[in-house]
């Protein structure tokens, strides 16, 4: 049996850059965190040859291709892996709220079933791979910094070069500026789920119209690694380019924002939060808050106490967290 582990991802500046109509011409960088959130995946030989697969359904059928679930249906058919496998899927945030889940389900399954066959399964294979599989193979409109993002541990800079390679380099955070992160930081659920493609695919259109926002948003990133690289961290600072960045994407499309989140947004700004943002795509999911820890409490109260937790940074990226081969009779 095989069993992965790995992360979600929390988009902390450059969201929209990572897309190829844009970095194809002038480049691309995002700042990612990953998140000590995960999604595990566990793979082993079955004892007939049909493939069952658990998630929030469970599908066994005859033969991989006839799978609803399309990631799955799509590796497997990918590796030729058509019969014989028990699958089980589960995470432990709902999908589809701006962390990045589709990725992280990309990935752990890649990553279980090249562990399984015995093959490479370095980080950034995995994510190269996971970036074909979702754009090319299955035509999703999204980016390329979730499949980065969930694959390589802890906070990166992820640079997207116009040849189409990516580049990520590892932020070395000082432990005493990790732990006041992880402190003041926070991570609120609207209550709401949907998928990135519905929100993307408006964005996509309006790309070009957008292309000067990209553009600032790029200058902001350097600014933001530049503060969090420094010792003390400046939590202020870092709020004010988070507060900029989200309010230069909520004119990328209409139904990137709505008027529910909106309000949530302004109860923690004046709750005392030094800035903020909606995750992913947009459209729902979690806001992210640059807070004070004392005043934590407080602005969850204001929300109604929604489910919420801290920014605290993974350390491993995807992993293989257990693995046991039959032995020869």
């Amino acid at each position: 049996m095989i069993i992965t582990r790995t992360p979600y991802r929390v988009g902390l500046m450059g969201g929209g850059t990572d897309f190829p109509a844009f970095f194809r011409e002038r480049g691309g960088q995002v700042i990612s965190a990953a998140l000590k959130k995960y999604f595990y995946v566990s793979m082993t030989r079955r004892f007939d040859d049909n493939i069952c697969l658990s998630y929030s359904k469970t599908e066994t059928v005859q033969t991989a291709g006839d799978l609803e679930h399309d990631i799955v249906r799509t590796i497997l058919a990918r590796y030729g892996l058509h019969s014989g496998l028990e699958i089980g899927m589960i995470g432990e945030v709902p999908g589809g709220t701006g962390l990045g889940s589709s990725s992280a389900v990309t990935v752990g399954f890649l990553h279980a079933v090249r562990c399984y066959l015995g093959l490479e399964c370095s980080a950034d294979a995995l994510a190269s791979e996971a970036v074909t599989v979702e754009t090319e193979l299955l035509g999703k409109p999204i980016g390329w910094q979730d499949q980065y993002g969930v694959a390589f541990p802890a906070v990166k800079k992820i640079l997207f070069n116009r040849d189409d390679t990516v580049q990520v380099e590892p932020i070395a955070l000082a432990p005493e500026n990790r732990k006041v992160l992880e402190a003041n930081s926070m991570l609120v659920y609207t209550g709401e789920t949907r998928k990135a493609e519905s929100v993307l695919s408006v964005q996509s259109s309006n790309r070009e119209a957008n292309r000067s926002g990209l553009e600032a948003i790029c200058r902001i990133a350097d600014d933001f690694l530049a503060v969090l690289e420094q010792s003390p961290l400046d939590l202020p600072s870092m709020g004010s380019m988070l507060t900029e960045s989200w309010t230069i994407k909520r004119a990328f499309a209409a139904n990137v924002t709505n008027p529910e989140i909106d309000e949530r947004y302004e109860i923690g700004m004046s709750s005392g939060a030094w800035g903020g943002k909606l995750l992913g795509a947009g459209g729902c999911g979690f806001l992210l808050f640059l807070v004070p820890a004392e005043r934590q409490v407080a602005l969850l109260a204001r929300l109604g106490d929604p489910p919420a937790f801290p920014l605290v940074l993974d350390s491993f990226g995807s992993r293989v967290i257990h693995e046991s081969r039959a032995e020869s009779a």
